[in-house]
């Protein structure tokens, strides 16, 4: 009979058809047409037994047909009681791959894995659960509660023959405080976990004698730092109980200071270093402790920290000629400024005071200390401000030493304003001086050196996108302020502007060298920046507008900004380097945006960056980009050195308009902060599984825990196709040969 059913057949089954019902009854009405049609085309032949006999012989074979076509299969089901699952979690975090006298945790795996055999439901966990062994260990969290909640859920409602955990116990998910504080307070540790289905086995690996790992743990900083104050940087380093670590300090590449630490009696100890900053960014220091041969893990023997220095106050040096209304109303901004701490002289005792006969007695003003605030403290002040002050009748002796160390000092990062008036610009005799070669514009003018015509001063393009004198959030706003503000009283005369700058409000209809005459103009030159405002009379900005019920604002806002854009703070350079982290992991990638502006600080489309990436070990990774209609070129960067990078940009067309930033890389993965396996935890686990004799310390290669009733039905579902069965082939060919052996014999065709 298997010959004609087939193979696998049975005799308890149901049989049912894969076409839908609609399918199926169309496929029978099309078999009904089709015997109708024969019996139609042969209504004239005689009706004796032939034509019965093959009418007949073709309505079965058209059943048989439709029978086949309509996909009969034979469905048989059989129910069986199957085993429960072992289900074992391996531990893939990094710690695993931590050497024991020569040899990883990792490598007790497979000896454990050999003891269950092959027919286990196997996974890995570190941060998530993942099905198969690990690949390999360097997963940078294991996270116990979550795998094991994961695996709940995953085998919710199955008895399970029992669950098997491979693992050293560093855990750093929340289940291991759930369980210390459960344990510790004397509290059941049932219902710390979800039910498992099946009894839990835990495999301790690791742990069996102490591990010898010298480690810096912690850098203490605050992330950022005030200029030229101290700050403290505290290190936590561990190593072996009683030793003597040297501890060293290093900002990119170089060692600042070394310190011995002697660890406690845990192994731990803390050493702080102090360090001033002087300059404005940001910084990246290192702590570091020798690595010793048999050092565990030596990546994390060093700690990089990137230290962002800001301004706690700005210190300003203003010097004035003569009393003013533009002198006091700038003293009086600055002196009410919170983050600014001025040093002022004005009303200045001359030479010509000393030489007149009076004695220091008779005298109200006091010396003008020149000599030492040029010289001595000037690299104390972040800016100097020259209001209508000429240098020549208070600068006794050493005048040309003084200016050249004023210009050096913006050369240098420092910051410098010059406003205008009868005794600066020309006419305070500055031409051909050291001090001529920082500012914004060029002196010697031939003919007047001075207007005195009012006029308004316009705002250029370059003003318009400058920080310095944007004074609205739209530029539509910021050029309905400029255009209402009060005419000035008139202004310096010069001989145009200086290379290398830019002119931020100028005169609506005088020129110079066919250009509009410069009223503000900025420039950077060297490290730093420099302002000349050429009128003497910016406080007609405040009193105007208070008198038309508007305030100071637009006063106070142009002089916050120019203290901001003179300070040099790193987001407001031409070039700025900002990498999208300070601290990345050894291989991660880092992108790099390098963005460009012109000198009025609108965005260079199409500029060519050059710039390269140093190493710690002093290698060097050139690049060139070119900046997109935005002014930004984006750098991508994979670090494989530990340590501090440094990022240095330029413009292709000026090697002085340039930015930089830092960046440390490290190797040091959290996983490897704590070392040492953790028994307790593991024993912890077991208990609240139900069981602590689940528990294998280190080296015990008994059996797991297993539940040898646990199982589930399962049913083994067979469906055969009976569409291909020999027997159908073989009663539609007979009972169509049929048909057509008795239509012959009627004599039909």
């Amino acid at each position: 009979m298997s010959l004609l059913l087939g193979e696998g057949l049975g005799s308890q089954g149901e049989l049912s058809f894969t076409l839908g019902p609609a399918t199926l009854t169309a496929l029978v009405v099309a078999g009904v047409l089709a015997w109708l049609l024969a019996w139609w085309t042969g209504r004239q032949a005689p009706s004796g037994w032939l034509r019965r006999g093959e009418l007949l012989c073709w309505a079965l074979a058209l059943g048989v047909l439709v029978f086949a076509l309509a996909g009969p299969v034979w469905t048989e089901e059989e129910g069986r009681i199957e085993e429960g699952r072992l289900v074992v979690l391996v531990d893939g975090s990094a710690s695993m791959a931590v050497r024991e006298s020569g040899e990883a945790r990792a490598e007790q795996v497979e000896e454990i894995l050999a003891l269950l055999g092959p027919d286990v439901d196997l996974y890995s966990f570190d941060e998530e659960l993942r099905p198969g062994a690990p690949t390999s260990y360097t997963g940078r969290g294991s996270d116990l509660g979550l795998a094991i909640s994961t695996l709940a859920d995953r085998y919710l409602g199955q008895e399970l023959r029992g669950v098997v955990l491979i693992s050293d116990g560093i855990d750093r998910g929340p289940l291991s405080e759930d369980l210390q504080a459960a344990r510790e307070s004397g509290g059941d540790l049932d219902g710390l976990l979800p039910p498992l289905g099946g009894p839990l086995t835990v495999y301790q690996v690791g742990g069996e004698q102490r591990i010898r790992d010298s480690a810096v743990e912690d850098v203490l900083s605050g992330g950022f730092a005030f200029l030229r104050t101290d700050v403290s940087l505290r290190a936590v380093v561990r190593g072996q109980p009683g030793a003597t670590l040297e501890v060293s300090l290093s900002r990119e590449g170089r060692v600042v200071e070394s310190k011995p630490v002697l660890l406690d009696a845990e192994g731990r100890g803390e050493v702080g270093f102090t360090v001033r900053p002087v300059r404005v960014g940001r910084f990246a220091y290192e702590v570091s402790i020798p690595v010793e041969e048999d050092d565990a893990v030596p990546g994390n023997n060093r700690f990089p920290v990137v230290l962002r220095v800001v301004r706690d106050r700005v210190r300003v040096l203003q010097v004035s000629g003569s009393p003013s209304y533009d002198t006091s109303s700038l003293r009086l901004f600055l002196k009410e400024d919170p983050s600014v701490d001025l040093v002022s002289f004005f009303i200045l005792r001359t030479q010509e005071d000393m030489m007149s006969g009076w004695s220091s007695e008779e005298l109200s003003l006091i010396a003008f200390p020149y000599e030492r605030l040029f010289s001595e403290e000037l690299q104390t002040f972040d800016l100097v401000i020259f209001q209508n002050f000429d240098y020549r009748p208070y600068f006794s002796w050493g005048s040309e030493s003084l200016l050249e160390n004023i210009a050096t000092y913006v050369e240098e990062g420092g910051a410098f304003v010059m406003t205008g008036g009868d005794r600066s610009f020309d006419l305070g005799q500055y031409a051909g001086t050291p001090l001529s070669r920082v500012l914004p514009v060029q002196l010697g003018a031939t003919g007047p050196t001075s207007d005195e015509t009012p006029f308004r001063p316009v705002l250029t393009p370059a003003g318009r996108a400058h920080p310095l004198t944007r004074q609205g959030a739209t530029d539509a706003e910021t050029d309905a302020i400029w255009q209402r503000l009060p005419e000035m009283d008139g202004y310096n005369i010069v001989a145009g502007l200086a290379p290398d700058s830019a002119t931020l409000l100028a005169h609506p209809s005088a020129t110079v060298g066919g250009a509009p005459a410069p009223i503000l103009a900025v420039r950077e030159h060297g490290r730093g920046r420099s302002m000349a405002l050429m009128v003497d009379s910016s406080w007609r900005w405040s009193f105007s507008e208070a008198a038309e019920g508007r305030g100071n604002q637009a006063y106070l806002r142009f002089w916050k900004n120019a203290l901001r854009w003179l300070m040099a703070d790193p987001e407001d350079q031409r070039v700025t380097v900002s990498p999208s982290r300070e601290n990345v992991l050894v291989g991660e990638e880092l992108r790099i945006v390098v963005r460009a502006r012109d000198a009025g600080y609108l965005p260079l489309e199409g500029e060519r960056i050059v710039g390269t990436i140093l190493s710690p070990a002093g290698e060097t990774t050139p690049f060139e980009l070119d900046t997109d209609a935005s002014g930004e070129a984006v750098v991508l960067f994979q670090g494989q050195e530990q340590g501090a990078h440094r990022v240095e940009a330029r413009l292709s067309s000026s090697s002085t308009i340039r930015g930089e930033s830092v960046f440390a890389v490290t190797d040091r993965d959290p996983e490897l902060v704590e070392l040492e396996a953790r028994p307790q935890l593991l024993r912890d686990l077991a208990a609240a599984a139900g069981d602590a004799s689940g528990y294998r310390g280190p080296g015990d290669r008994s059996g797991p825990l297993l539940d040898a009733d646990a199982g589930r039905e399962r049913l083994d579902r067979r469906v055969r196709s009976l569409s291909a069965v020999p027997l159908v082939g073989l009663l539609f060919g007979l009972l169509a040969s049929a048909a057509w052996w008795m239509r012959r014999r009627a004599g039909a065709r």
